[in-house]
């Protein structure tokens, strides 16, 4: 998702006429009986009452209640700076206030609200926010969701975002700009999971028990078989269809892994040539098919559907 500016979708409306010290005063923050003034990094100014700023965010509750501050509640005090750009300061003022929100649509202006929500400790506005992350209507890479989530220690979201990151190749080249900015942990535990699944996956294939019933093969001798078990010849098989389809699966489950927990094998998997050589492998000398192939996608079926997509413990 590209970054989108603070001065263009989030951008306040024109700001009061009356002005102080030369700077802006925003219209919906603008009252004269408020005796607290907030200047915002880009010199825009917000009135608000000091009890209600006090009430909801325990960081100006602390600094508003030194002795003597020079940040002392009062109509001609000096404006408090702050670091934040005027749409983000009026955003959360906005929830502590009780009126009309921004739109909460865009995942960097989320982001940057939620970095000072989180400063000025503001539990109302840090619920708003993982709320709108969360929402079905917003596009952001669950990557980026993920290193959010694990940041804020926000564990249901953590793994609902991960088992999401699941349907995502963390190598290509369009998911390492996200993938280094996780935290050591965070990273740490998606590339353990992401490694599970692929050992699961290994292992599954190589189990006899899961596909050594499906192959033909005479035990002990790897010749065919007919239908009703009853021997056709004693030639060996040409496993090599077999062996690419499990090269195959294993390079399309790296590039494009199956598209949701408990997914089965997609579309992409019955067009790979490899599939179609598997149906056309037969016998060289009796001409018998070497494999059961609707026992063979089925195995596979389970075995991609059951692979493991929980997130390790921190």
């Amino acid at each position: 998702m590209s970054a989108q500016t603070d001065t263009s979708k989030h951008a306040p409306d024109t700001a009061d006429k009356d002005q102080m010290d030369g700077s802006p005063v925003h219209p919906a923050f603008s009252s004269p009986n408020a005796d607290l003034v907030l200047r915002s990094k880009d010199d825009t100014l917000f009135r608000i009452s000091s009890e209600t700023l006090s009430r909801a965010s325990a960081w100006f509750r602390s600094m508003l209640s030194l002795p003597q501050g020079a940040a002392s509640p009062s109509p001609g005090a000096e404006p408090i700076q702050v670091d934040e750009s005027a749409v983000v300061l009026e955003a959360l003022l906005s929830m502590i206030s009780g009126i009309e929100l921004p739109a909460l649509d865009d995942a960097d202006f989320l982001q940057s609200l939620l970095t000072a929500a989180d400063k000025y400790e503001i539990p109302l506005a840090i619920s708003v926010v993982r709320t709108a992350l969360f929402s079905p209507f917003l596009t952001v890479s669950p990557i980026r969701l993920y290193g959010i989530a694990s940041r804020m220690a926000w564990t249901r979201e953590a793994a609902f975002a991960a088992q999401k990151a699941l349907a995502l190749d963390l190598l290509a080249p369009e998911s390492l700009p996200e993938l280094v900015l996780l935290e050591s942990t965070a990273l740490s535990r998606l590339l353990a999971q992401h490694r599970a699944r692929r050992a699961a996956l290994i292992a599954g294939l190589d189990d006899p028990q899961l596909f050594g019933a499906i192959l033909h093969s005479v035990p002990g001798d790897g010749g065919a078989l007919a239908d009703d078990g009853a021997d056709l010849c004693h030639n060996p098989l040409d496993h090599s269809s077999w062996h690419a389809l499990k090269y195959a699966l294993l390079r399309e489950f790296d590039e494009r892994p199956p598209a949701a927990p408990g997914a089965d094998l997609g579309p992409a998997f019955f067009r790979m040539p490899e599939v179609g050589a598997m149906y056309g492998a037969r016998c060289a000398k009796c001409g018998q098919a070497n494999y059961l192939m609707p026992n063979l996608l089925d195995g596979l079926s389970r075995l991609v559907r059951d692979l493991p997509r929980t997130l390790e413990s921190p």
